[in-house]
């Protein structure tokens, strides 16, 4: 990347590997425990998790991985080096067509790969039964909108993008960064079947990231196409 955050932050010690790894585990971890405790305290001794009770297990989490997150990133201008403060060297409506334009071809790919080599197969079924479980009440709304449109793609673009990809940048070309950060991204989702199209989505990420050195744009399109994925459960439910 040609701008100076990015030149220090590839000649300098952050982000490194093992702090990105450790808050990587750390969010999977809260996850786990966040949904736990939930399920705890609401339904008892029931084995059968609510879907409602994972979806604020997810939010809980975010919530608390935001916060450590955030005071990890107060020190030494490290939220600028990453993009978190504006929309990077690319003009905006450049940086637009460009996420278009990526997309557009990771949803080509998408339609190729479900159509063609895994048909009949949906690759967000687990969360689509998760969404489909949930109670329409105002509440439970806003806790599904917030964990899924909002604070998960902001934690997920500052772990794969902001951290990974840029730790990796220090010891393998951009594209190979690029590569093994989206193939971690798709392989956390729990989805064997669904890492190719998952890694094409996020390989657009990858390069959009690349491109303008804004995380803040990556996080604006992932919200956007987390909130179209959203909606578009809902017409299908």
């Amino acid at each position: 990347m040609g701008d100076p955050a990015m030149a220090g932050i590839k000649q300098g010690p952050f982000p490194a590997l093992l702090p990105t790894f450790g808050f990587i585990l750390l969010y999977f971890a809260l996850q786990g425990v966040s949904t736990a405790v939930i399920i705890a305290a609401t339904q008892g001794a029931s084995t059968a998790p609510e879907p409602i009770s994972i979806i604020w297990g997810l939010l809980a989490s975010a919530v608390i991985q935001l916060s450590l997150m955030g005071l990890y990133l107060r020190k030494d201008a490290r939220a600028a080096a990453l993009g978190l403060h504006d929309f990077g060297k690319v003009p905006l409506h450049k940086a637009s067509g460009l996420a278009i334009l990526l997309v557009a071809a990771a949803m080509a790919f998408n339609f190729v790969y479900t159509t063609y080599v895994i048909p009949g197969v949906d690759m967000q079924a687990d969360m689509a039964k998760i969404l489909a479980g949930i109670e329409r009440t105002p509440l439970n709304m806003a806790a599904m909108f917030f964990a899924i449109a909002i604070a998960a793609p902001v934690v997920e673009e500052l772990l794969f993008r902001g951290f990974l990809q840029n730790a990796l940048a220090k010891y393998v070309p951009i594209w190979g960064a690029i590569f093994l950060s989206s193939f971690l991204f798709a392989l956390v989702h729990g989805q064997p079947y669904a890492i190719p199209g998952l890694m094409s989505l996020s390989i657009a990420f990858g390069y959009l990231y690349h491109r303008t050195g804004s995380l803040r744009t990556n996080i604006i399109l992932h919200m956007a196409n987390n909130v179209f994925a959203i909606l578009v459960s809902q017409v299908l439910n």
